[in-house]
């Protein structure tokens, strides 16, 4: 634990964004917005191409029907599969909703775990490398792990990594109304 002390003395090393420098502080505003910029662009294209994204959803459901075809699981997907388009459309939004937020600044906690809810259930369903055959393994699990890191990443700020905006010497009144 005496290491830990050691390291966190120093000035920009706390994970709320306190004695954040002004060139920390830069960085982790360029460092949100990328992040942020995917779930931007990947909700436009969704919308842009919906159908492409409805049969993509129903491929994988059918996928998941093809390995589980009894019991509980069975029956939620064939649930799951009706209501593809309402599934569909908040997925959608609350990705938007979290990219947004997160984009701007505004209740980065709240995008944080939007985002979380986004890629949990997105990352087992719609990448399940385990049922793969050898020509699809390799892109599910890149596609899979690239999820892993987004999700460690909106963890960072659902747990309070802050907005870093330049006037927050502490990032305090930004993150009392986070949530």
């Amino acid at each position: 634990m005496k290491s830990l002390e050691y390291f966190t003395r120093f000035e920009g090393f706390n994970s709320t964004g306190a004695n954040m420098g002004t060139s920390s502080r830069f960085l982790f505003k360029i460092g949100r917005t990328l992040f942020a910029i995917p779930f931007i662009v990947f909700f436009v294209l969704k919308i842009m191409n919906w159908q492409s994204t409805v049969d993509s959803f129903d491929h994988f459901i059918t996928m998941w029907k093809g390995e589980v075809s009894t019991g509980f699981f069975a029956s939620f997907l064939n649930l799951v599969g009706q209501f593809a388009y309402p599934i569909l459309i908040v997925a959608s939004f609350i990705e938007l909703a979290g990219g947004l937020l997160l984009l701007f600044g505004l209740k980065t906690r709240l995008a944080g775990w939007l985002l979380v809810i986004f890629l949990l259930p997105v990352s087992i369903f719609m990448h399940p490398f385990w049922f793969g055959d050898a020509t699809t393994t390799f892109p599910m699990l890149s596609d899979f792990l690239k999820n892993v890191i987004l999700l460690g990443g909106a963890l960072v700020f659902a747990t309070g990594a802050g907005c870093g905006c330049h006037h927050c010497p502490q990032d305090c009144h930004h993150m009392d109304d986070r949530i």
